[in-house]
Parts: structure tokens; C-alpha cells; sequence
């Protein structure tokens, strides 16, 4: 994004107070629609004349045409710069000495959000620190070029692990209670029915969907809530909960548990009934067989808190 009154717009149009986002400096919010649902959870990082904002996979275009829509009379530009980016991230304990060894950038004391640009093989890269999913996390942003060249460099530092799979990156963001788009964001739900209320400021200036997240808090009317479920039967994405036989709530992700056999998930569940030790049950919307035993079709959970450990 370039133009002057680029950060005011994310303003306007996000739950986090962006007003005092300084050059060199991070903050996530959440964009959101008048009713106040959830469009995407943005990374802005910001810099003297520009704005480098990090969305999910495919979500582009989608954001593009909701800021242009609000832009009227501003002095806003902005350009989807997926195809000519790419990014990789360190994490783990030994993420911070990593991240220096493969681009001589001192990121130790960064705080969250933090960021500096560095060079590659001539290319711009930026380095930042994100929200963890295991203890810290540094992302690196640039061309595919640069990139590349820090993929090999990673290779050759002794004692890292492989490039996790998929399943193992869902694992740890389920563990965590992060949230991604398509299962807990979307536009089904609002910031603080997804545990977002970290992302919402109370205090900054109007913004888009506003009274609705004020009237959502002061009257206590926050319906549903995500938590973590945990279960010795196997359950699916888009399986039912349920409480007493009637549906309170829906599993959005699953993953496998990696020293036990039990199986682990995000799912939204209606207030009234969001209690941690709590047990539920979690029938299956996979069967198409409408003859099939019951036991196939249901599994009992118990409710968790976030963020959760293997028991």
C-alpha cells in the first residue's frame, strides 16, 4: 500500500489501533465487514512511504476490492504483490540464531511485529518477528530469488528439522488455538467470537463494525466462542457438537495427536455451554450411510482450554 493516508484507511476499516504504527514496526488487526464478521487477519508492517500487509493465502483480491470500496477521496494505492513474494518462516528456540546466520540480521531483541529490510543476492528481504506457534517465530519476505537463496542457506546450518508437513503445522496451530482462514475466520463469525479481543481496541476512533463489537462487549451477547476439544475417537471438520441431543457448535479444524492416540480440535461452541472439563458429543457429518451404527457417527469430547497440551 502507498500513499499518505494509507494507515488511517487500515484504520478505519480494522479493529487494532494503527494510528501510532511507526517505520519499522508491526501490528496484526483484524478487517472486518459493517456487520462487523471477519474478512481477514492482516500483519501491516510499516514503513516511510509505504505498507507491506501480509493476508492469508488467496485473500487478495478480497481485501483489495473491500479497501477500495472505502476509498473515496484518500490517498491510497494499492497493489496484490502475491506472485512476486514469497515467505519463509523460522521457528523454534534457536529460530533467532538461525534467522542471523542466514541473513547476518541481529533479531534477538525484536519485539513482535518488529521489522527490518536486509539484501539477499542484491534482492530487498524483509525480516520480521510474528506470534508464535512454538516459543518464536521469524518470517522472511521477498522475491522468490532471495528466497531461494535462503532455503539453501538453511540446509546447510546442522540440526534443524525438515521443513514441516502440512499435518504438522495444523497440529501446532490447533495446540495453540490459532485460528486461519476458511475454519476459524471467516465472514461466520465476528473478532471476539473468534478469540481475537487481543486485535480489538476499545479506545481508538471509529471504525467500520464498531457498534456492533462495542455492543457485543458491553451487553455481554458474545454467542459462541472457539475452544479446543479433545477426543479418543476420531472426528472430522464440519462434525456437529452437541449438548443434550440438540447442536451447540461446530469442530472448524482437527489433528491427530502426536504422543497419544487421541485426536485434537478447534471448534466454536455456544456460550452457555463453553466449559473447560466439560464433556460433549461430536457427531460426524461424514457417514452418508444413513444405516450405519451410531458408534460411527459420534465421538465423545471433552472441552479445553487454549492453548492446549497432549495429555
Amino acid at each position: 500500500m502507498h500513499g499518505a493516508d494509507r494507515v488511517d484507511l487500515l484504520n478505519r476499516l480494522s479493529t487494532n489501533d494503527l494510528t501510532a504504527l511507526a517505520t519499522g514496526q508491526g501490528l496484526q488487526t483484524v478487517l472486518i465487514t459493517d456487520k462487523a464478521r471477519i474478512i481477514d487477519v492482516l500483519m501491516v508492517l510499516n514503513d516511510v512511504e509505504r505498507s507491506m500487509v501480509l493476508a492469508s493465502p488467496n485473500m487478495a483480491p478480497r481485501i483489495i476490492r473491500w479497501l477500495r470500496t472505502y476509498t473515496i477521496t484518500d490517498d491510497v494505492r494499492t497493489t496484490d504483490a502475491s506472485s512476486l513474494m514469497e515467505m519463509v518462516e523460522v521457528t523454534g528456540a534457536r529460530a533467532a540464531e538461525v534467522v542471523k546466520a542466514v541473513t547476518s540480521v541481529e533479531v534477538t531483541l525484536f519485539t513482535i511485529g518488529e521489522w527490518i529490510a536486509t539484501s539477499i543476492s542484491e534482492q530487498e528481504v524483509y525480516v520480521f518477528r510474528m506470534s508464535p506457534t512454538v516459543e518464536l517465530s521469524y518470517w522472511m519476505v521477498g522475491n522468490p530469488a532471495a528466497i531461494g537463496v535462503i532455503k539453501e542457506r538453511l540446509q546447510e546450518i546442522d540440526g534443524l528439522e525438515k521443513p514441516l508437513a502440512q499435518d504438522d503445522v495444523e497440529y501446532l496451530r490447533v495446540m495453540q488455538g490459532i485460528g486461519v482462514m476458511g475454519h476459524e475466520w471467516s465472514e461466520a463469525y465476528n473478532p471476539l467470537e473468534a478469540g481475537l479481543l487481543h486485535l480489538t481496541s476499545f479506545t481508538k476512533g471509529c471504525y467500520v463494525g464498531q457498534e456492533i463489537i462495542a455492543r457485543l462487549d458491553s451487553y455481554n451477547k458474545v454467542k459462541q466462542r472457539v475452544l479446543g476439544f479433545v477426543s479418543d475417537n476420531e472426528i472430522h471438520v464440519a462434525d456437529s457438537i452437541l449438548v443434550d441431543n440438540a447442536t451447540v457448535g461446530a469442530i472448524t479444524t482437527v489433528a491427530k495427536g502426536r504422543s497419544t492416540n487421541k485426536w485434537y480440535a478447534l471448534g466454536y461452541i455456544r456460550g452457555e455451554h463453553a466449559h473447560p472439563g466439560a464433556s460433549v458429543d461430536v457427531r460426524t457429518n461424514q457417514t452418508k450411510d444413513v444405516d450405519a451404527q451410531a458408534s460411527n457417527n459420534s465421538a465423545l469430547a471433552e472441552i479445553m482450554l487454549l492453548p492446549m497440551v497432549e495429555q
